[in-house]
Parts: C-alpha cells; sequence; structure tokens
C-alpha cells in the first residue's frame, strides 16, 4: 500500500494533477484522442538491437519519442523530439560516429495532441547537440550535459522539464533504433532517470510525415533498450 501511495505522489508531483489529453473516447482520431499516423506494424523497440552498426554513411531526421517513467505508462505523455543524425562508419575493429541534434517538438492545442508533422516547423525551444563513437557492436553514448523541454512540448504537465547531466545510452542500427534516456530532472520534480523504465525509440522519416503512431498500452517500449 505505501509503494502504491509513493508511485502516486510521484506521478502528481510531476504534473500538478493529471491535465486531460484529448477527449479520451475512441473515434476518428484514435484512442485518448491521439490522431492515428503512420503505419503501426513497425513501432516496437527493435527485436534485433544487437545487430551491428551500418556500413555506410546516414544524414537523415528521425522521430524520436521518449517514454520516461513520469509518464506512468501512458504513451500519450511521451516527450517528442525533431532529431537531426549524421553517422560516419568506422571499420571492422574502429569506432564510427554519431552526430544527433535534439529539438523538442510541440504539442497540438487543443488536447496536448501530438504535432501534425515531423518538421522543423513543428519544434519549439533550444537545439541540444551530440556527438559520440559508435562502437564496432552499434553501443554508443550520446551527452547533452542540461536540456530544458518547453512547457509546451510536456504532455504530462505542461511546465518546463530541465534535465541535467542527460545521455542518451543506446544501440545504433539501420532503420529504427533505440537508447535509454539518463539524467537528473531537476525541474518539475526532482528525480533520476536511469535505466530500461526510460526509453527512446527513433524512426526514420521524411520532413513533413507524420508522427509514427504508438500502442496505448505502451507495448512498442516493453523491455526497453539494450545497451553494449
Amino acid at each position: 500500500m505505501r509503494r502504491l501511495f509513493f508511485l502516486f505522489t510521484l506521478v502528481s508531483a510531476c504534473s500538478g494533477g493529471i491535465a486531460p489529453i484529448g477527449d479520451g473516447g475512441i473515434g476518428a482520431d484514435g484512442p485518448l484522442g491521439i490522431p492515428d499516423a503512420g503505419p503501426r506494424a513497425d513501432a516496437a523497440v527493435p527485436k534485433d538491437a544487437g545487430a551491428p552498426p551500418p556500413t555506410t554513411p546516414i544524414g537523415a531526421i528521425y522521430f524520436a519519442a521518449c517514454l520516461t517513467k513520469l509518464a506512468a505508462g501512458r504513451t500519450d505523455r511521451v516527450l517528442r523530439f525533431y532529431t537531426e543524425l549524421t553517422y560516419t562508419p568506422g571499420g571492422a575493429s574502429s569506432d564510427g560516429t554519431l552526430a544527433l541534434k535534439l529539438t523538442a517538438l510541440k504539442l497540438a492545442q487543443p488536447g496536448n495532441l501530438p504535432p501534425a508533422t515531423v518538421s522543423k516547423g513543428e519544434t519549439v525551444g533550444a537545439t541540444y547537440s551530440s556527438t559520440s563513437a559508435v562502437k564496432p557492436n552499434g553501443g554508443f553514448n550520446a551527452e547533452f550535459g542540461t536540456i530544458t523541454v518547453p512547457g509546451t512540448a510536456n504532455p504530462i504537465s505542461g511546465r518546463d522539464i530541465v534535465f541535467e547531466t542527460a545521455a542518451l545510452p543506446g544501440h545504433f542500427q539501420a532503420g529504427k533504433f533505440c537508447s535509454q534516456i539518463a539524467g537528473d530532472i531537476t525541474t518539475p520534480t526532482v528525480i533520476t532517470l536511469t535505466g530500461d523504465d526510460n526509453t527512446c525509440i527513433y524512426f526514420p522519416v521524411k520532413e513533413g510525415d507524420p508522427p509514427p503512431a504508438l500502442a496505448v498500452d505502451a507495448s512498442d517500449f516493453a523491455g526497453g533498450c539494450p545497451i553494449d
């Protein structure tokens, strides 16, 4: 009973009360009022995580969906990022290089819904950059320092989120890939994020594509992201 009370208190502290998201019904916009977007078949954490990294350079846009334990398992509360990615492969026994630029995607109103498209015009706030080594087995750790997710991109409470020592340890491979999200949240609550309870999935998209749809039951994030 004390554990349940603690979890309820933690979520409430971050959210300041649960803000209504969508109409909660199932209709033209899908479950929980989340617009249906993109195919559902390939949304989950890569099942072949552990595959080697690509052997050819990549320069592309990705949609990042990050589910933290503050979301209490609700995919309508993922943090969404417009992600610019540049990858340079290494050799058979040498590291490659992964450059990431993350910018938060603002929520569509009314209803705190996902943005209509994954595009520069839907971003809000600063862009944060990191360049990291990619091991021959695909492992990487992108470190960002302190980042702020503006309240207009926060579907949990609508308040700014400040991460200190923010990092994305993950596994890079061709197509969709994943990472954990780690760091110390200092605003609007104080908590440390580590491990598989905090997972990001990165989907390759084209500028202006709709955000890929996520399963309402959070099964896409089941098992977290294995890191090397």
